[in-house]
């Protein structure tokens, strides 16, 4: 890492410019910063900023993980002191923050959120906490701060039946990650953990790029690093994916109940990820694994998750319960980011995991960052100064290629004016403003990480796109959600600002039919008073929108139905905008992604003309194949086409999936027959 003094008089000014350029306290643009950090770095599956302070309380953020029912509660201490001399921050502060949060807690249990204001955030965790008092197991305090602290491990303390751990991101830890981007990696030591090694045999095929090695390892010791390491033991980037999110297996959970010897020949056990193996000679001869560097789970998570629920909600015996364990050990670190993804994807029939590698060195990634380093673009002012937009594939490497190219102050400078800090953008916001104009802002919604796995996989079936026009339109969108960012925040809106600005987004994308000139965007490096108003006016709209719900806002806007009636309201965009269109029909296609996806749906759908939908739905009915809805689908779709009328993508998606589901069937469209 660069000199402390220096990043840290760096990430202050920094946090001091950004939140003057977006109007918004500094302490929250810090909360905001570091807490995305935390789910890069592996910490947080996802982040809610929820600043509240009450008497002797006091919280910033959360996420709740609901596979494992655990609490991850995120509470600052902004010092503000730009000087590194003047950062120290004492145990007796840090105890005392630690407090305020669990206060906090504690309170919400007896309906806090009756005195919180609707509109905060942090009212919906208090009721969240109300009425899940009696299903949260475990809570994780991650203490963030500006300041030095005394190096400590994370402690346990137990209150009421539930285990809190506290854990501290003092400046030191986060401008270490800031500047590297290295996660800390989650190093097992099975003799301090369990007492004793894990015995393994391992299997010899002369490969060595990789060894695999065969255990069977403890229920008790795993539910014990969980309950240490948290979900960072299931990182490896697919996780996020891992289907059945919040589920215990019933099945699995009444074997541990009721036939705990017979957990491993009903259970198809793990499979472990590892750098780096130690071992020891156990009295027989054979080896046994003392140590695991890198301690990865990319296949199991059920299995885990149900272990640690039924321990710790019925509190049952595990001692009679081993599971089976492949660990494998990649020797090639430069294949680890390919292997790993596909041991998970290939191994995996208990718990299907869909592949959504985010690795930073997959491709179109490096290839988009080189552009990123040579593609000029055009002064906004007419002027002569050039610059580039930095795409930050993996954190840390704005600073890193600076220290590289910028060896003195001058160069510093001039590096700086090049590739303005205002224009760098990294994989966060490249997910979500794609995703925002492929119109899923249910899914931006889902959280940074989830929302770029679901982007990536769509943008790696992109296989014949031009990536130099890609990133012009990836700059375009990008452009687009930082000055919706900032006109949202001139709003009085209180809290959920990016739900905000992604349905505003995706609302006008839905109503201009994603007519906006993308190209006209990167060539001018402006966004049009038009669109400002318009955004500006669809804020409030979509404001009212997602705070009209009983449920929990955060989660609402992660629905499907949310989406859906937004998308049906009717709104008057501002006179004017249509000079923001795309001209031609040729260059609509080009830009608009509803024509890699959806027309091709619809086009189908009216192919078969409506005469045919009719007897599709009449032949369902006769064979008694699909459901009365699936009928319907097809009466209405026959019904639109009949009305000479364009059917929307929602009807013609399912009908598309009926139609084929029909032909293997055996259905066979005789237009002679009805």
């Amino acid at each position: 890492m660069a000199d402390l003094s220096e990043a840290y008089q760096r990430f202050h000014s920094d946090i001091t410019t950004t939140a003057l350029g977006l109007d918004m306290l500094r302490e929250h643009k810090f909360v905001e910063d570091v807490g995305e950090m935390l789910v890069e770095a592996g910490e947080l599956d996802d982040f809610v900023r929820s600043s509240y302070k009450g008497r002797g309380m006091k919280i910033d953020g959360y996420c709740f993980d609901e596979e494992f029912s655990n609490l991850n509660l995120i509470i600052a201490y902004w010092k503000d002191e730009p000087d590194i001399s003047k950062a120290n921050v004492t145990n007796t502060v840090v105890e005392a923050e630690f407090k305020r949060c669990i206060q906090f807690f504690q309170r919400s249990k007896l309906e806090l959120y009756n005195r919180i204001e609707v509109a905060n955030e942090a009212h919906d965790l208090a009721r969240l906490i109300h009425e899940l008092k009696n299903e949260i197991i475990g809570v994780r305090i991650i203490l963030i701060t500006d300041g030095i602290t005394e190096k400590r491990a994370a402690t346990v303390e137990i209150i009421d039946d539930i285990e809190f751990r506290l854990l501290i991101w003092d400046m030191e830890r986060i401008l270490h990650f800031i500047e590297t981007g290295e996660k800390e990696i989650v190093v097992v030591d099975f003799l301090e953990n369990s007492g004793e090694p894990i015995p393994c045999i391992s299997y010899e095929n002369g490969n060595e790029i990789y060894e695999t090695y065969l255990a069977f390892i403890p229920g008790q010791t795993l539910v014990d690093l969980y309950s240490q390491w948290g979900t960072r033991m299931l990182d490896m980037n697919v996780r996020v994916f891992l289907s059945g999110r919040g589920k215990v297996n019933r099945g699995i959970r009444d074997t541990i109940i009721s036939e705990p010897d017979m957990f491993c020949a009903y259970n198809n056990g793990i499979t472990v990820f590892a750098r780096e193996l130690e071992f020891i000679t156990l009295d027989n001869g054979s080896r046994g694994i003392a140590k695991a560097k890198d301690f990865q789970i990319v296949n199991g998570g059920q299995t885990i998750a149900s272990l640690y629920h039924t321990y710790k909600k019925q509190k049952v015996d595990l001692s009679k319960i081993h599971v089976q364990m492949k660990v494998v050990v990649i020797n090639d670190p430069e294949k680890i980011g390919t292997l790993v993804p596909r041991i998970s994807e290939y191994s995996n029939t208990q718990n299907r995991v869909s592949l959504a590698d985010l690795a930073a060195n997959d491709p179109p990634h490096p290839e988009l960052h080189e552009i990123s380093k040579r593609l000029l673009a055009q002064d906004p002012t007419g002027g002569s100064r050039m610059t580039y937009w930095f795409y930050e594939k993996a954190r840390g490497s704005y600073e890193e290629t600076k220290r590289l190219e910028a060896r003195t102050p001058a160069k510093t400078r001039e590096y700086e004016a090049k590739y303005p800090k205002a224009q760098r953008f990294d994989k966060s916001i490249f997910g979500k403003s794609w995703n925002t104009y492929l119109r899923k802002p249910q899914t931006v919604s889902l959280g940074s990480q989830k929302n770029f796995a679901n982007f990536n996989l769509w943008l790696r079936e992109q296989e014949e796109e031009d990536l130099t026009e890609f990133f012009k339109k990836t700059v375009a969108l990008v452009m687009l959600w930082k000055n919706a960012e900032r006109v949202v925040r001139r709003q009085s809106f209180e809290g959920y600002r990016h739900n905000i600005v992604t349905y505003t987004l995706a609302w006008l994308f839905e109503l201009t039919d994603c007519r906006i000139d993308l190209d006209r965007l990167w060539k001018g490096q402006t966004v049009s008073e038009y669109m400002l108003e318009a955004i500006e006016g669809m804020s409030h709209v979509v404001n009212k929108h997602i705070r009209n719900t009983d449920k929990n806002i955060t989660e609402w806007c992660k629905k499907e139905e949310c989406w859906s009636i937004l998308r049906s309201q009717k709104y008057v965009l501002p006179h004017g905008i249509e000079e923001t269109y795309i001209s031609s029909d040729s260059k609509q296609k080009e830009y608009n992604p509803r024509i890699k996806a959806e027309v091709d749906i619809i086009d189908f759908c009216k192919s078969k003309g409506g005469k045919a939908w009719w007897q599709l739905a009449i032949w369902l009915k006769k064979m008694g194949f699909l459901s009365g809805k699936a009928r319907s689908q097809c009466g209405n779709m026959g019904r639109t086409l009949d009305r000479g009328k364009e059917p929307s993508i929602r009807l013609a998606t399912p009908c598309k999936k009926i139609w084929e589901a029909a032909v293997l069937r055996g259905w066979k469209w005789d237009e002679n027959s009805i």
